[in-house]
């Protein structure tokens, strides 16, 4: 029956809103639940979200601290309903103007599929848009009842007068900031714009502020009430607890294969929607591919791509059409897609706030859901390294160090045993006893599996260090180990002189044999241990060099970094077609016969002369005509895979392709079909020189200071 009832209240939350008299509001609580049943299809308001709408509804200032998923927007579309005039929604500009344009793009048309009539302002839109959002503005009784800008707009003049003479007719009915956090200096992700909404109570006396954020610790919570100067405001904060969300972390170094890994944690979810987050461009490339290859349907999402194609992959990815998105941190702002069931890290994040934001875009319909985060010991020390690099430059300019801080405490959530969940919801000022969890997280559920991982990961660490010489974990400290004490310091004292002992014997059963003597045998001296530990070091290496020879060879060009690189080369030829008005060209092929090129003239090289050539290809394609890749990519080959084979590769460009380029650039190029079979080895193509990265800066210079009569005439 309860299912039945909210489907029907579902079905109405298409309809037009109610009309709503000139001189009253919708006020009362069965009054606002009729109201959030009739638009938004829920049965009852969660947490502290009535509240806030009743506080803001009164007139008064309200601070609200939600988790991620809490329902924060609800806080102030709900009073954009219930009383006549405009409610102005203020988001932050992250990065790009089009992450914020896109967040702001899905509100809007998600509210106006509810029946609400929604608009925001951005600069990418037509002037004509703008035109008519700026009469509905000075109009004395808008449709409008909710507007989403930035605060760079707000801080013009222009928009600051209209926002004036609005509230002096007594339309203005609310101003709310979502990401408040963003406006104190101890957020960890400030934003000086925001800064700027300091004014807004002095142009706007008596507009009440609705402050909303998900991640703000105490200090930023009174930094942000003083920022916006915030009179008595109403302060409600929810837990922080998303019991719906499974925590898990699992460690690279001990798996055999982090890829593989992956893949079958995917795979074994099912078909279900997820985000995989990486800190590197090449990184999302590198393991869309693989997970692409083992048959798991993703994209990769990240600056690197240009609007269209991420606009693609985004809508691919709300439309169910794409299973998976591999991504970097900005992804998921604003997305409003209710059922992602899983969230994998694959390299530690910065923050616990930034952890608990991206893993809570996991499971927001409440259903249960996965956060899995891989740690490595590298990617700690490769974070650790740019974090005191930056907190060093910060410290010149005065700005306060904490990022280190911060990041200590994700190191502590991956390196320590105890409750996960415990130690997210700690780090938020937010005191719980572990049987909040419920078995929950990895290390409830398994606490001797994660205390077995931890002393292998530890142990690994220290042998790989010798003896422990430059300590791993971030709480390690000089420790004992029978009547000797060892350092994190390297000491010259600590030094040997080998012995005849150190030699191990090739066959495999030696060795182990005298590993096992020397575990048994007791420890006489500082140098004695030393030369134990090389012994325990050695054969260690042994073992991992019979049981994966392979990997040991770290100039391999293995399969998946080929892959990898066609898809770079795919992005690239991608963006090529675009900026020379969709030239027609086969991106797939084309990048099958350029990656190919760079694997048959440098693959025995090595795997950094394999990559750079592919990177002078990329540059290459950014700069090329339609003459230089007509030339380029219908010249024949022979296949790279077999050294037999006499077989021509297809033409990368189609005969129709052909005839326009050589009609348009009037350039002397063959239509790709020889009158015999080409018996030309690959040493015998004559390719067009790729250009260095000086020669690609300055072509480069010159294209954007000279461009063609055709790109100019373009604009006129």
């Amino acid at each position: 029956m309860q299912f039945f009832i909210q489907t029907v209240v579902m079905k109405k939350a298409l309809l037009p809103a109610k009309t709503i008299s000139k001189e009253k509001q919708i006020s009362g609580k069965e009054a606002l639940t009729k109201l959030l049943r009739w638009h938004f299809g829920h049965l009852e308001y969660r947490g502290k979200q009535l509240e806030a709408i009743e506080a803001v509804l009164s007139g008064r200032d309200c601070f609200c601290l939600m988790p991620t998923g809490g329902g924060k927007s609800i806080c102030y579309q709900i009073p954009a309903l219930a009383k006549r005039g405009i409610v102005l929604v203020v988001s932050p500009l992250i990065g790009e103007r089009f992450i914020v344009t896109l967040h702001q793009e899905n509100q809007v048309m998600a509210l106006k599929e509810k029946g609400v009539a929604a608009e925001y302002l951005s600069s990418t839109q037509t002037s004509q848009v703008r035109n008519k959002i700026h009469e509905e503005l000075e109009s004395g009784n808008p449709s409008m009842r909710l507007l989403y800008v930035t605060p760079e707009l707000i801080a013009t003049t222009g928009f600051m007068l209209k926002l004036t003479k609005l509230h002096s007719r007594g339309l203005l009915n609310l101003i709310a900031v979502d990401e408040a956090h963003c406006i104190s200096t101890w957020g960890h992700d400030f934003r000086p714009s925001y800064r700027k909404l300091a004014s807004l109570r002095k142009r706007l006396p008596d507009v009440p502020l609705l402050a909303l954020t998900a991640t703000a610790v105490p200090k930023v919570q009174v930094d942000v009430i003083e920022s916006l100067n915030m009179e008595n405001p109403l302060v409600l904060k929810s837990s922080f607890n998303r019991p719906n969300i499974y925590y898990e972390v699992r460690f690279k170094d001990l798996l055999t294969d982090p890829y593989d890994d992956l893949t079958d944690l995917i795979k074994s979810c099912g078909d279900v929607c997820g985000i995989v987050y990486c800190l590197e461009r090449t990184m999302c490339d590198d393991l869309a591919s693989h997970l692409s290859k083992n048959g798991i349907s993703c994209a990769a999402y990240h600056a690197g791509l240009n609007n269209k194609l991420r606009t693609s992959v985004l809508d691919d990815w709300i439309s169910a059409k794409t299973q998976v998105v591999v991504a970097t941190v900005a992804f998921g702002m604003g997305i409003d897609r209710k059922d992602v069931r899983i969230v994998c890290h694959y390299n530690i994040p910065k923050s616990m706030v930034s952890f608990y934001q991206e893993s809570g875009r996991a499971g927001r319909d409440q259903q249960p859901s996965r956060s899995i985060l891989y740690y490595g010991i590298d990617d700690r020390k490769k974070m650790q390294f740019i974090l005191n690099n930056a907190d060093n430059k910060k410290s010149q300019n005065g700005s306060p160090k904490k990022s280190v801080d911060e990041f200590n405490s994700m190191v502590e959530y991956c390196e320590t045993s105890g409750c996960r969940r415990k130690k997210i919801l700690d780090s938020f000022g937010e005191q719980v006893s572990t049987s909040v969890c419920k078995k929950t997280c990895d290390a409830c559920k398994d606490p001797n599996l994660v205390m077995k991982n931890l002393e292998e990961l530890k142990t690994m660490c220290s042998l790989r260090n010798r003896i422990g010489s430059s300590q791993i974990f971030m709480n390690s400290s000089s420790k004992s180990f029978g009547e000797v004490e060892f350092s994190e310091y390297w000491s010259r004292d600590d030094e040997a002189i080998p012995s005849e002992d150190d030699d191990i014997s090739d066959d495999d059963d030696d060795g182990i044999d005298d590993v096992e003597g020397l575990t048994q045998t007791p420890l006489s001296s500082k140098s004695r241990l030393i030369e134990k530990m090389e012994l325990l070091q050695r054969a260690e290496e042994k073992y991992y060099q019979n049981k994966s020879p392979k990997k040991l060879d770290k100039n391999v060009i293995s399969d998946t970094t080929r892959e990898s690189c066609k898809q770079r080369l795919i992005n690239a030829l991608k963006q090529t077609q675009q900026r020379l008005d969709n030239f027609l060209i086969d991106p797939e092929t084309s990048s099958t016969f350029l990656e190919n090129e760079c694997y048959k003239k440098y693959g025995k090289t090595g795997k950094s002369f394999y990559l750079s050539q592919v990177a002078s290809t990329v540059r290459w394609l950014s700069t090329a005509n339609t003459t230089d890749l007509t030339s380029r990519l219908a010249t024949t080959g022979q296949s790279p895979t077999s050294k037999k084979s006499t077989e021509v590769e297809p033409s990368c460009i189609s005969n129709h392709a052909m005839k326009m380029n050589k009609k348009d650039d009037d350039a002397n190029v063959t239509s790709g079909h020889p009158s015999s079979p080409s018996t030309n080895t690959y040493n015998d193509i004559k390719l067009p020189p790729i250009p260095s990265f000086s020669e690609f800066v300055n072509k480069k210079t010159n294209i954007d200071s000279n461009p063609s009569p055709l790109k100019r005439n373009r604009f006129h």
